[in-house]
């Protein structure tokens, strides 16, 4: 009588692996991951309003985070935060001394485009923040004014 040779575990984790990842392939749509890319349409960036000062408003871009740091004696109300003159989100206001936290992947550009915010999970590179400027209703109509990048980690 011969004897059933055992075949070892370890032949089968391969195996095992493979059928695994092609089950979560299929049901993810062939995509690991599904990053949101677009977005309902933003704003037009408003390159013709009246231009102001730049103010010391410290803007650190810290992984998918925007974090506004108003150093100025000034209060901001109701305003729009515009980065580098494409992607757009409103903001309630930045009192003076008040830092205000942002989720880089809710500004929006005005073909719905996300901003490339970047992160562990990220299916793009993410983009820089190389200017932040803030639209705001000064009681003379709109007007645009500049704010200070200071830190740009994208870790």
């Amino acid at each position: 009588m011969k004897a059933i040779q055992r075949i070892p575990a370890a032949y089968f984790a391969p195996i095992i692996l493979l059928g695994a990842s092609s089950a979560l392939a299929t049901l993810s749509g062939c995509q690991l991951f599904s990053e949101k890319t677009y977005s309902t349409p933003g704003e037009v960036y408003p390159d013709t309003i009246e231009r102001g000062q730049v103010y010391d408003v410290q803007v650190f871009r810290q992984s998918t985070q925007l974090r506004l740091t108003n150093i100025t004696t000034r209060d901001f109300g109701p305003s729009t935060i515009w980065l580098n003159q494409r992607y757009s989100s409103p903001i309630e206001g930045i009192a003076s001394g008040e830092t205000v936290e942002m989720d880089l992947k809710l500004f929006v550009d005005e073909f719905g485009e996300t901003y490339r915010a970047g992160g562990f999970f990220s299916q793009r590179i993410p983009a820089p923040v190389v200017l932040c400027q803030i639209e705001t209703d000064d009681g003379d109509g709109p007007i645009m004014h500049g704010f200070i990048v200071v830190e740009n980690s994208m870790d």
